[in-house]
């Protein structure tokens, strides 16, 4: 995502602050921040529990043991961050914007730029924002030197509906890397796109993040999904493809569900999508030390369960 990096400093150079009528401010608050869409990543124990599992030198979700520290934690762990990361280079590309007052203004629409590309930039950039009704939509854009006004194109889309106060609504964002290869632009030839779709109004909060592979014939998981409730409590839903869940002549692809308190108690669900035991469900609970403490096998009639059910944190505020 470093190829944000020209637009970034464009905008970012732009900036000069300066006084915002409360209109202004509308348009301002319908750019989503990072803290409105970022994941809380699973607490102290996450080192611990990645060590073990990169110690293990196998590339793998691990079956947990009652009373060790959880794998899930690890990999749930390393995907929030991976998680965040993608989110945070998405939203670098447009916060300046609320920095500094807008080029142009009208009743129901905001222009930033154009910002002229200079030296080594061969594109000019600016930043359109249209208003109607409740609903906010807006456009990074981008158009070669010297090229007319019917030129641009939109490397990033996005939109935003408040309807919940102040920051508070549904909205999502879109990045065009398609369309950035084929007008010579920066872009990942696997990638034809990235997506975030959110909701912030009520509880729990929902972000999801897509990502549109030109090949999809790729072993890479596409959807991930992160909501939070009430009192902190957190998920985070992903797919994990082509791992050595159980031993077999076959690798898995399953979705991972993961819940956990702020105090670092947690619970996962796992769901065999293809594989050696399609179909076959897998649960553990882990306390705040991330040891597990309850565990779930359906494919395994002999000892299904181990360790104590109660002991699974309440996490129901993520049941809505």
């Amino acid at each position: 995502m470093r190829y944000l990096t020209p637009i970034c400093l464009c905008l970012a150079l732009a900036a000069c602050g300066g006084d915002f009528s409360n209109d202004d401010l509308e348009f301002q608050n319908a750019i989503p921040r990072r803290e409105d869409l970022m994941a809380k990543v699973l607490g102290q124990e996450q080192a611990k529990a990645r060590a073990l599992r990169v110690a293990s030198k196998v590339q793998a979700l691990q079956l947990g043991r009652l009373g060790e520290l959880s794998g899930i934690i690890g990999d749930t762990s390393e995907t929030g961050r991976d998680f965040n990361d993608s989110v945070g280079n998405m939203l670098q590309a447009i916060e300046n914007i609320r920095t500094q007052p807008a080029t142009s203004r009208g009743p129901n629409r905001r222009v930033w730029g154009p910002f002229l590309g200079k030296n080594d930039m061969k594109f000019d950039t600016r930043f359109v924002m249209t208003r109607e009704g409740g609903r906010f939509d807006y456009h990074l854009q981008l158009r070669d030197v010297g090229e007319g006004e019917g030129d641009w194109w939109s490397f990033l889309s996005g939109h935003f509906e408040a309807t919940g106060g102040v920051r508070r609504g549904t909205g999502s964002l879109i990045l065009d890397l398609k369309r950035s290869r084929e007008e010579g632009y920066l872009g990942v030839d696997f990638i034809d796109g990235e997506e975030i779709h959110y909701q912030t109004r009520t509880f729990p909060t929902r972000v999801e993040l897509v990502w549109i592979l030109a090949d999809t014939t790729l072993p890479l998981p596409t959807r991930y999904v992160y909501r939070e409730g009430e009192g902190g409590v957190a998920e985070m839903t992903f797919e994990l493809v082509q791992t050595d869940f159980v031993l077999g002549g076959l690798k898995e692809d399953m979705a991972l569900t993961t819940r956990w308190a702020p105090d670092g108690r947690g619970l996962a669900a796992v769901e065999i999508l293809r594989g050696d035991i399609p179909g076959a469900k897998y649960t553990e609970c882990w306390d705040a030390q991330g040891k597990v403490t309850f565990i779930s096998r359906s494919w395994d009639i002999f000892n299904p369960t181990e360790g104590v059910r109660a002991s699974c944190p309440d996490l129901s505020a993520l049941d809505r």
